[in-house]
């Protein structure tokens, strides 16, 4: 009888979350409001540009003047906006509060504008990195403890491209397993067993340099098998990180950004399902992927649960393994299901 009664409650939270909006907070974009008598463009239309920024990866593009986008057209897209109040913290660690324009999006209607620009999309599968910095000290490279700039560029970049960061506690075992030395090398695979730790998908080392005319950067960071190492420069610590992540969110883009294509039905079952709060976890996540127009629960047996997806986009499997609760066990391809456990 409880295992019925759990079964009709997934059945009633399968219809219950289908109209709920899949990764809503991708749509949200945010502006400073200059001051009276500033030559700028209306802030909407910068709030516009960090969407499709954050969308597409494209970090160094205005695809709002790309895409000859008017303000007319840009409120004709907001569902919603606030103004509020910001603290931001300069260069030289001084805050000061800073008035802001918060515009929330319509999802479908920017998607719909996206692929009529033939502009692929990268979704909901966002990894959750875990950051390490290391910067000079009177003995060589050091671990960047807790710095209100350092921080405040991180909070930034977050939401700009829409990936979270864990920061290292820095506790014994850190220490042990990762030191500044295999930071300032770049030596990812030194951090694996952290990332297993810390329940991150994958890793960013950063060593920070000062010249006398510039900050300089050094980054490697690997996620699966996908490994990089770069170098940007900038004229303080804040513009090295905003151009480094936004290299990081341009590769991850280039891979798992998607053109919408004729749907298909696609199969899962998922193992290791023992609670709603489980289901939840599961169902949302799917429906956050990119290209998932729809998700439906056919079957609940015992722990596994079997789902329904209409996708309009290829690499469904890569985009599943790059973050989120499931680990792959195998592929049916006489039936094309796939079969996952959820890993928690």
């Amino acid at each position: 009888m409880a295992g019925a009664r759990f079964i009709a409650l997934f059945l009633v939270l399968a219809g219950w979350l289908s109209i709920l909006p899949a990764g809503a907070s991708l749509y949200v974009g945010e502006a400073d409001i200059e001051p009276t008598g500033k030559s700028a463009r209306p802030p909407i239309l910068d709030a516009l540009n960090q969407v499709l920024v954050r969308l597409t990866g494209r970090a160094d593009e205005d695809l709002v003047a790309k895409l000859g986008i008017d303000s007319a057209q840009a409120n004709s897209l907001s569902l919603g906006r606030q103004f509020r109040s910001a603290s931001v913290i300069g260069p030289d660690g001084d805050a000061f509060e800073q008035r802001r324009l918060r515009v929330d999006f319509d999802p479908a209607a920017v998607n719909d504008l996206l692929e009529r620009a033939d502009l692929p999309r990268w979704g909901g599968e966002r990894p959750e990195l875990l950051l390490w910095i290391v910067d000079d000290g009177p003995r060589g490279a050091r671990y960047l403890g807790d710095d209100a700039v350092i921080d405040h560029a991180l909070d930034r970049a977050s939401f700009r491209y829409g990936f979270e960061f864990a920061r290292p506690i820095l506790d014994a075992s850190d220490r042990i397993e990762v030191t500044p030395a295999d930071i300032r090398g770049g030596f990812t695979s030194a951090a694996a067993d952290a990332v297993r730790r810390y329940g991150a998908d994958g890793v960013v080392m950063l060593d920070l340099r000062q010249s006398d005319a510039y900050w300089t950067g050094r980054w490697a960071w690997r996620i699966n098998d996908f490994e990089s190492t770069f170098e940007r420069s900038g004229s303080n610590p804040q513009e090295v990180i905003e151009l480094g992540l936004g290299r990081i969110a341009g590769a991850l883009a280039a891979r798992f950004a998607v053109r919408s294509d004729a749907p298909v039905l696609r199969r899962l079952v998922v193992s290791g399902v023992s609670s709603v709060n489980h289901y939840t976890e599961v169902s949302g996540f799917l429906r956050r992927l990119t290209g998932v127009d729809q998700v439906r629960l056919l079957a609940a047996d015992g722990q596994s649960l079997t789902f329904e997806l209409r996708t309009s986009a290829d690499g469904l499997r890569q985009r599943i393994e790059l973050t989120g609760p499931l680990q792959f066990e195998r592929h049916d391809l006489s039936a094309g299901t796939l079969y996952y456990r959820l890993a928690w």
